[in-house]
């Protein structure tokens, strides 16, 4: 890993987690479905202006690392579908789908799609740069049946080990364009800690340990970015979220992980205490990353100094020479979950951004 002396100089460094709320007009651009119509789409001069604006708000709420909202992709899966062709519209409510599934062998067709959203980030702006990549896990629960995607892949496994191929090759060149931070997506080993949702595998840690064998074969050589695990309970914006549990079941797993940090959510009620923070991560300590507290909205939509404040406090359980980190996770929707508007997230960004400062004094004092 290489971090920028502008990264590793920036205490409690604000930034969001997730995708910006997007407005009709940037809904409207895309296409109905994923697919490379819908990644020269998302190229588009309209689409550019969009994103510009949305940049330009994280910088005015005062965040120290912007990323481009994802308003480009459907949603932060699908980026995978712009990339490669392979997948089609499954709107199915039994069993549940999230969109696409995977139908056909892929083919690669957009190389360097990604890449070539972090040019434009990154020439945008004068702040702290991240982009996200989703987990290879998250893709194959997501975008893998049985029932519509045996014929393109028998079994799981082939679909998961090409996909973890695809999404390295984007981080190879990921990695050269000057963004700051690079972060995997990794949802669904987190919902793992809700007790009714483990039980629902035959072997849970199972599924834990080829998450993270899947990151870390994905992220092999991906040394000159930060990189860092972003886990959620899979929040459905005003509908609160799809699992409750502390990190306890995972957090093992977690530490198996080759990731400079850790992007955990702790302001929702149901996510446990942050205690945990003191067993996550100790062989990191020394490094500028080391651990991560992303801040997110409660079920009232509430980040604000106060849960600042509550972050800083947790860190004050651990070793002094970790570098801590704020985020706010400034996502009340994206277009396919009931959520809030652009106003709501600048104000929540605003806020957080305002209380890092206050943060960083109250750490120098």
């Amino acid at each position: 890993m290489t971090t920028s002396q502008r990264f590793a100089q920036t205490r409690f460094a604000s930034g969001v987690v997730g995708i910006l709320p997007r407005p009709m007009m940037v809904r409207e651009m895309l296409p109905q479905t994923p697919g490379p119509a819908s990644a020269e789409a998302a190229r588009s001069k309209q689409m550019d202006a969009a994103v510009h604006y949305a940049i330009a708000m994280q910088e005015l709420a005062g965040l120290d690392l912007v990323s481009d909202g994802e308003w480009r992709r459907h949603a932060y899966t699908h980026i995978i579908a712009d990339i490669a062709t392979g997948f089609t519209a499954d709107l199915r409510t039994e069993p549940h789908r999230w969109g696409i599934s995977i139908t056909e062998p892929m083919q690669v067709v957009k190389p360097g799609l990604i890449a070539e959203e972090a040019r434009f980030l990154v020439a945008a702006t004068d702040r702290m740069t991240k982009v996200c990549v989703p987990s290879p896990y998250l893709l194959v629960i997501r975008l893998w049946e049985q029932g519509v995607s045996s014929k393109a892949y028998p079994s799981r496994d082939g679909f998961i080990e090409e996909v973890a191929a695809i999404l390295r090759e984007e981080l190879l060149a990921l990695q050269e364009t000057g963004v700051a931070v690079v972060q995997v997506d990794e949802p669904h080993m987190c919902v793992l800690v809700d007790p009714s949702y483990r039980d629902s595998f035959e072997d849970a840690q199972f599924e834990m340990d080829l998450s993270a064998d899947m990151i870390n074969g994905m992220l092999t050589s991906i040394d000159k970015v930060q990189t860092a695990l972003h886990l959620c309970r899979r929040n459905y914006g005003r509908r609160g979220w799809g699992a409750e549990g502390g990190y306890e079941p995972i957090i093992e797993t977690m530490k198996k992980i080759q990731v400079d940090q850790y992007v955990m959510e702790f302001s929702i009620p149901v996510a446990g205490d942050v205690a945990i923070l003191t067993a996550v991560a100790p062989g990191q300590a020394d490094r500028p990353g080391g651990r991560g507290v992303p801040l997110r909205k409660d079920r009232h939509h509430r980040t604000d100094r106060r849960s600042c404040r509550g972050s800083y406090e947790a860190h004050r359980q651990g070793p002094r020479q970790h570098q801590p980190r704020l985020w706010v996770r400034t996502r009340p929707g994206n277009g396919h979950v009931p959520g809030g508007t652009l106003p709501e997230a600048l104000q929540r960004g605003g806020g957080v951004g305002a209380a890092a400062g206050e943060v960083r004094l109250s750490w120098a004092a």
